[in-house]
């Protein structure tokens, strides 16, 4: 664990010093749910809505992760680590940016969507964690892969967005539910999607990784 603290806070500082994860991943978020919001769909568009932005925000921003040492990746990988604690590292930066990303977009789909959202936030705080995790565990895998690629920006959302499309469908289902004012427990099911997606491609992309970054 102290390894995997010492990469993120290595990464939280690039990210700090230059701003750009978080800052396309906000400004594509922005973009995305005024241009959604526009439509004057009803409040039962608010769902889809917060999760196709978080999905394209997520490929935008997962592409700069690797991107912004990619001439220092051969030496990180040079190092005698576990490739797996790298991935951890950087799923984790990935996550953490996701989630700043989620918490300041809210109040925007609160007034653009629907009012609801702000009294049913402890609740909608487990669909949004779950799917959250599950974005960054596909997304660093694959940008892992794709590090080298010239058309990278192109060629994360082609691979990513196939793959957490269930991921998406449940978290939609999930999100609903919570706005609808339905209990936890009546959303089991979109929970329980989730969570096997979350346990399914966390352990494979930590096992997976050590040979993506090597090719």
């Amino acid at each position: 664990m102290r390894v995997v603290r010492l990469l993120v806070g290595k990464d939280l500082r690039l990210e700090w010093r230059g701003r750009e994860i978080v800052s396309a991943m906000g400004l594509l978020a922005l973009l995305l749910a005024i241009v959604l919001g526009a439509t004057r769909s009803g409040p039962e568009a608010a769902p889809a809505a917060m999760w196709v932005t978080y999905a394209f925000g997520a490929t935008l921003g997962f592409t700069r992760t690797f991107a912004l040492e990619r001439d220092h990746l051969t030496a990180l990988l040079l190092a005698p680590l576990d490739r797996g604690l790298i991935f951890a590292a950087k799923a984790l930066t990935n996550w953490l940016g996701l989630v700043v990303v989620q918490v300041i977009s809210l109040p925007l789909f609160g007034a653009l969507f629907t009012e609801t959202i702000w009294t049913r936030l402890p609740a909608l705080a487990l669909p949004m964690l779950l799917g959250g995790i599950g974005l960054a565990a596909v997304g660093t895998l694959f940008g892992g892969l794709i590090v080298q690629a010239r058309l990278r920006e192109a060629l994360l959302p082609i691979l990513m967005l196939p793959v957490v499309l269930p991921l998406v469908i449940a978290a939609v289902g999930a999100t609903t539910g919570i706005l609808d004012g339905l209990p936890v427990w009546a959303i089991g099911a979109q929970l329980q999607l989730l969570l096997v997606f979350d346990i399914i491609f966390v352990t494979a992309s930590f096992l997976l990784f050590e040979y993506v970054v090597e090719e």
